[in-house]
């Protein structure tokens, strides 16, 4: 950061920059202002001869003067900071100057609200001086592990792993003439009381971290044929050409690109769910309890999402990733980064489906084929043991001597993965769903071991053919005596069922 005087007044990026005065910049911008105003400037100095660093000092009665350029979702990690200092020192005065503070207005312990560039005289009289740019962006080992409002709480120098949870989750407050604005505007763009809003963020400011095109597009248009479903297109008027691409001819499609940021954030109240990459909008949804679904690559979910209620983070399982790139350029492996090629587009409707269902009580229509219950009245005598049997990715099928094990991370389970202490080392049955593919080969393989001897392997598998049917026989038989195979042919469902030999 350099403190920069202004020779002639300037206006930079909807600021004033007054003659006469020295302002606190980034070196970036200071870069750009100079290569377009530059006979407007003046002399540069560094920040640090009036920087006094905050690191965890009794604020009792004093003032904290904190600033960071950008970043509209990592700005609100600030929030729950600000809520712990009001609390240990309510008589503190807490001072912020940022160029994405949007989510920072109205919040009740901000005392003053700043843009950026700032007048350095704003700093006399601050007791101390916080500058917290390039944390979270370090890569550090600490910042691929901790949540990044654990990472902003020990740069404060205080100790927040004990806290709990809600104490971590950032707040949005909203001013009565921006509710009268948001009730007005949905009249406007036609949401009515009795629709299911989604809201969709559409790009990240990195395309390192965009979801591809092509599984947005699939994903809006199942969404969009829903009945009584309203979907808001999130993004700035530079993304009207990709949002009218999404949007298509389907009324039920709306584009929210030619609204302010706050404006968005006062809109993201009405939305029932919402849907995008590691951004901004996952953490106003998180600030509003939203139901919400997060698409992540080069980052873990876990890092940006784990204290939100209501939050499905959705991740993929490539040896590259997560790789903790912030990087404004695409990924070096493709565009789109090809991690995103394993959150499947079925993976983000489902969880779109369990989310609406957990608060509404009713499913999207295009869950109706998964909805069905298989019929397995054929292969009901291998199920109906003295004890309880596991049933891998059941889905929404449930039976009374069946415990689901489901590895997808939105659907309750009783036992989450292989990995939990099981309650007993085998079982009367295994029945294995769907799931028969390379990427669960060692979860489908190490289920095989969990039935006991005398007990059944019950692999059911739809959307099958001859040679798969054929290949599943060939491999459980390797370990189990055929007791039942059956392909239907109409409706491309295949069973096999095998006994463990004693």
């Amino acid at each position: 950061m350099r403190i920069v005087e202004i020779t002639k007044s300037l206006v930079n990026a909807g600021v004033k920059l007054d003659a006469g005065k020295k302002y606190v910049m980034a070196e970036d911008v200071e870069g750009q202002l100079r290569a377009t105003q530059g006979d407007k400037m003046g002399m540069s100095y560094p920040f640090e001869s009036v920087y006094k660093k905050y690191e965890g000092q009794d604020l009792t009665n004093k003032s904290i003067f904190i600033y960071r350029t950008g970043g509209l979702g990592d700005i609100m990690f600030l929030s729950p900071v600000f809520r712990y200092l009001k609390k240990r020192y309510p008589g503190c005065t807490i001072k912020v100057a940022s160029s994405c503070g949007q989510s920072l207005e109205n919040v009740p312990e901000v005392d003053a609200l700043y843009n950026m560039p700032f007048d350095v005289k704003l700093l006399d009289g601050a007791s101390y001086v916080c500058y917290f740019q390039g944390i979270l962006e370090s890569s550090s080992e600490e910042s691929k592990r901790t949540h990044a409002v654990d990472m902003f709480f020990s740069y404060f120098g205080i100790d927040s792993l004990q806290f709990p949870n809600e104490d971590k989750v950032p707040r949005l407050y909203y001013k009565k003439e921006e509710l009268d604005w948001l009730k007005q505007t949905l009249t406007t763009i036609g949401v009515k009381e009795e629709h299911y809003v989604i809201g969709i963020q559409m790009e990240s400011s990195a395309p390192l971290r965009n979801y591809p095109k092509e599984k947005f597009k699939v994903i809006i248009d199942t969404l969009g044929q829903e009945e009584n479903v309203k979907i808001v297109l999130i993004g700035t008027e530079q993304q009207e050409v990709v949002a009218n691409y999404y949007r298509g001819n389907n009324p039920n499609v709306l584009l929210a690109t030619r609204y302010t940021v706050r404006q968005a954030m006062v809109l993201a109240s009405r939305y029932d769910l919402v849907i995008a990459p590691d951004s901004f909008m996952i953490q106003v949804a998180g600030a509003l309890e939203k139901p919400q679904i997060g698409l992540y690559g080069p980052f873990p979910s876990s890092v940006r999402m784990k204290y939100f209620k209501n939050a499905i983070g959705m991740d993929p399982s490539v040896v590259c990733s997560p790789c903790f790139k912030h990087d404004f350029r695409g990924c070096i492996k493709g565009n789109p980064s090809p991690c995103f090629s394993q959150l499947a587009i079925d993976d983000v409707l489902q969880a779109a489906d369990y989310l609406k269902a957990k608060f509404t009580g009713s499913h999207f229509k295009y869950m109706a084929p998964l909805l069905r219950d298989p019929n397995l009245s054929e292969i009901e005598q291998y199920m109906m043991s003295a004890d309880k049997g596991l049933a891998f990715f059941p889905r929404f099928f449930r039976h009374p001597n069946i415990i689901s094990v489901d590895t997808n991370p939105f659907v309750k389970a009783e036992i989450s993965d292989l990995s939990t202490q099981f309650p007993r080392e085998s079982y009367p049955f295994v029945l294995y769903f769907n799931e028969i593919q390379p990427k669960y080969i060692n979860l489908y393989n190490n289920s095989k071991n969990l039935v006991r001897p005398g007990g059944y392997f019950i692999a059911y598998k739809e959307n099958s053919n001859e040679q798969f049917f054929n290949d599943m026989k060939k491999d459980i038989g390797k370990d189990f005596a055929l007791m039942f195979s059956k392909l239907d042919l109409s409706t491309r469902v295949s069973i096999v069922v095998g006994k463990k030999k004693y």
